[in-house]
């Protein structure tokens, strides 16, 4: 079997389509072709019968020879065109001419025809960018047109059971054109005839046919409720996922903490904010931003020195020769130093000089309030579990945690550390990890599913707005659904397949009905694509709704 299964696709790559698809001198062959294939009906000479047959399948098909022709160059033995050609030449040979040159005119235009239902649906899955934000469509636009933006991940395996069904259907024909005269009253031209309808069936292609538009219409259809995916392996991905990871900062906080409340100690409360500000100043970590805002004193940073960033911590550093440590609690205690009791919420971080403590402020991010309505959608939609990514040392992440209600927490998390627990957490083959995240990272995780709340985000699989973490429990719907109706679309397909191969089995079918029918099975998956937009859950109703009343 050739490693070039694409050439078998039927009706998808240019190289299926007869040569000037949808052109004048196409459809006049074909009407000849037709014109033909009738008035031979009423021919009572065999003969005559026969060249009329002949100039038929001719005017029909002999642009398939070309195309044949290559594929055998390519070593692409079972490509269609090749089996088409095959089947109409044996069905000759066996006295079934007017079949195979039937055969030959219904493939032709089903070529036509199909290549037209998949342009009407392309047409109405860009249709429903239509009237949305310019600037989302138009990436979305540029995004679904390269050339694997429509490839899906199960397409690889479909074809290859398609395949493999291929092959088994050409043993089958093979065995029941030798074993049916003799377990039977029957005739080899019979038994060839049976034989032929079987290994047309067996025809893999119009297996993966409907996929790329139904995953056109998936990516479009997000798009047009705001949540843009990169291609359409990244919604299958999201259809499988079940391990929800949250970055807090951005996703269940506005990424802005807030100064609470100050007790300046020794010192008088100018002072103490000045030496806060400095020991920050190079900080990168959250609790950082919420404190040079209030330092009323200008910076003198020749006498900052010896600076360590302790993610989920604090900072140790020397100002002006001092070594100054602003940390928890959790981590001054570790080191001896006795501390006052607080009784604030969110993190207090106390301020030592030269091992001396000096005073403390509280800190704390305000969680959103759909965070755990966020939570609840994910966990409804099947996740078996949720782990929350902080920067916070560990009693605040533990207390957020638990207000929450997600499953795990790791804290004091820099963006190294959050790579690795990601790392760490796909390494089962039991997880499909979702990452969603709003800053700080700036490459692809080890997570199967990057979702970044920023709609430019050059690394991120799923896109959704920063104001709308809630539109990821559509993002997650509308991607099993168009995984759903991609796999109904092979199942239906094969079960056409199926039936031919019965009714051909037992003599109560021909072969322009098989071709027939897999074209219309073509065709019936086409249009079932665009129902990856129809029968929503009920959130999808719900955000409709809302929509409609704004």
């Amino acid at each position: 079997m050739s490693q070039r299964p694409e050439r078998a696709r039927f009706a998808v790559k240019p190289a299926d389509k007869p040569a000037g698809s949808l052109d004048m001198i196409l459809i006049g062959r074909l009407a000849l072709a037709a014109a033909l294939l009738i008035a031979s009906i009423f021919v009572g000479n065999k003969i005559v019968k026969i060249i009329m047959l002949v100039l038929s399948a001719l005017a029909s098909g002999y642009d398939l020879g070309i195309k044949a022709f290559d594929s055998i160059l390519d070593g692409d033995y079972f490509a269609s065109p090749v089996l088409v050609l095959f089947v109409a030449f044996v069905s000759f040979l066996i006295g079934f001419g007017a079949e195979g040159a039937a055969m030959l005119l219904i493939y032709q235009l089903g070529l036509i025809v199909i290549a037209y239902a998949q342009k009407l649906t392309r047409g109405s899955a860009f249709a429903l960018l239509k009237g949305q934000d310019e600037e989302l469509s138009e990436r979305a636009g540029e995004l679904y047109k390269e050339d694997d933006a429509l490839k899906m991940d199960m397409e690889p395996a479909a074809l290859h059971s398609a395949n493999f069904v291929l092959k088994i259907g050409l043993i089958l024909a093979l065995l029941y054109v030798f074993l049916l005269p003799l377990l039977g009253d029957y005739s080899y031209r019979v038994s060839i005839h049976r034989g032929l309808m079987i290994a047309l069936t067996a025809i893999p292609a119009s297996v993966v046919a409907a996929m790329p538009y139904t995953a056109l219409v998936g990516l479009c259809f997000g798009t047009k409720r705001g949540v843009l995916f990169r291609n359409a392996k990244a919604m299958e991905r999201t259809a499988e996922a079940n391990v929800a990871v949250f970055d807090k900062a951005g996703v269940f906080s506005s990424g802005e903490p807030e100064l609470q409340s100050v007790d300046a100690g020794v010192l008088d409360e100018r002072t103490f904010m000045s030496f806060v500000a400095h020991a920050v100043y190079y900080s990168e970590q959250a609790f950082a931003k919420a404190i040079p805002q209030l330092n009323e004193q200008d910076y003198k940073l020749d006498v900052i020195s010896d600076f360590v960033d302790v993610p989920g911590c604090g900072v140790e550093l020397k100002i002006g020769g001092s070594p100054v440590v602003l940390a928890t609690r959790a981590y001054l205690t570790a080191r001896g130093i006795q501390l006052p009791e607080t009784e604030d919420d969110g993190e207090t971080y106390y301020l030592t000089v030269a091992g001396r403590y000096v005073g403390s402020l509280n800190i704390s991010s305000q969680v959103n309030e759909n965070a755990s309505e966020l939570l609840d959608s994910v966990r409804d939609a099947g996740f078996r579990e949720t782990i929350l990514l902080t920067e916070e040392g560990a009693g605040e992440s533990r207390r957020l945690a638990e207000e929450l209600g997600v499953d795990d927490v790791y804290a004091e998390c820099d963006t190294e550390r959050k790579l690795h627990h990601l790392e760490e957490l796909n390494q089962s083959s039991r997880n499909h990890v979702m990452f969603l995240y709003a800053n700080g990272v700036e490459t692809h995780t080890a997570a199967d599913v990057d979702v970044r709340l920023n709609r430019k985000a050059k690394y991120a699989d799923l896109m959704i707005p920063a104001d709308n973490s809630a539109a990821l429990p559509f993002a997650i719907q509308i991607s099993r659904r168009m995984s759903q109706v991609a796999k109904e679309n092979a199942i239906f397909v094969f079960a056409v397949k199926a039936l031919m191969v019965f009714l051909s089995m037992i003599g109560y079918c021909s072969i322009w009905f098989v071709m027939f029918m897999d074209v219309a099975a073509v065709l019936a998956t086409l249009l079932n694509a665009i129902r990856v937009t129809k029968d929503p859950l009920i959130d999808l109703r719900r955000m409709a709704a809302e929509d409609d009343q704004d």
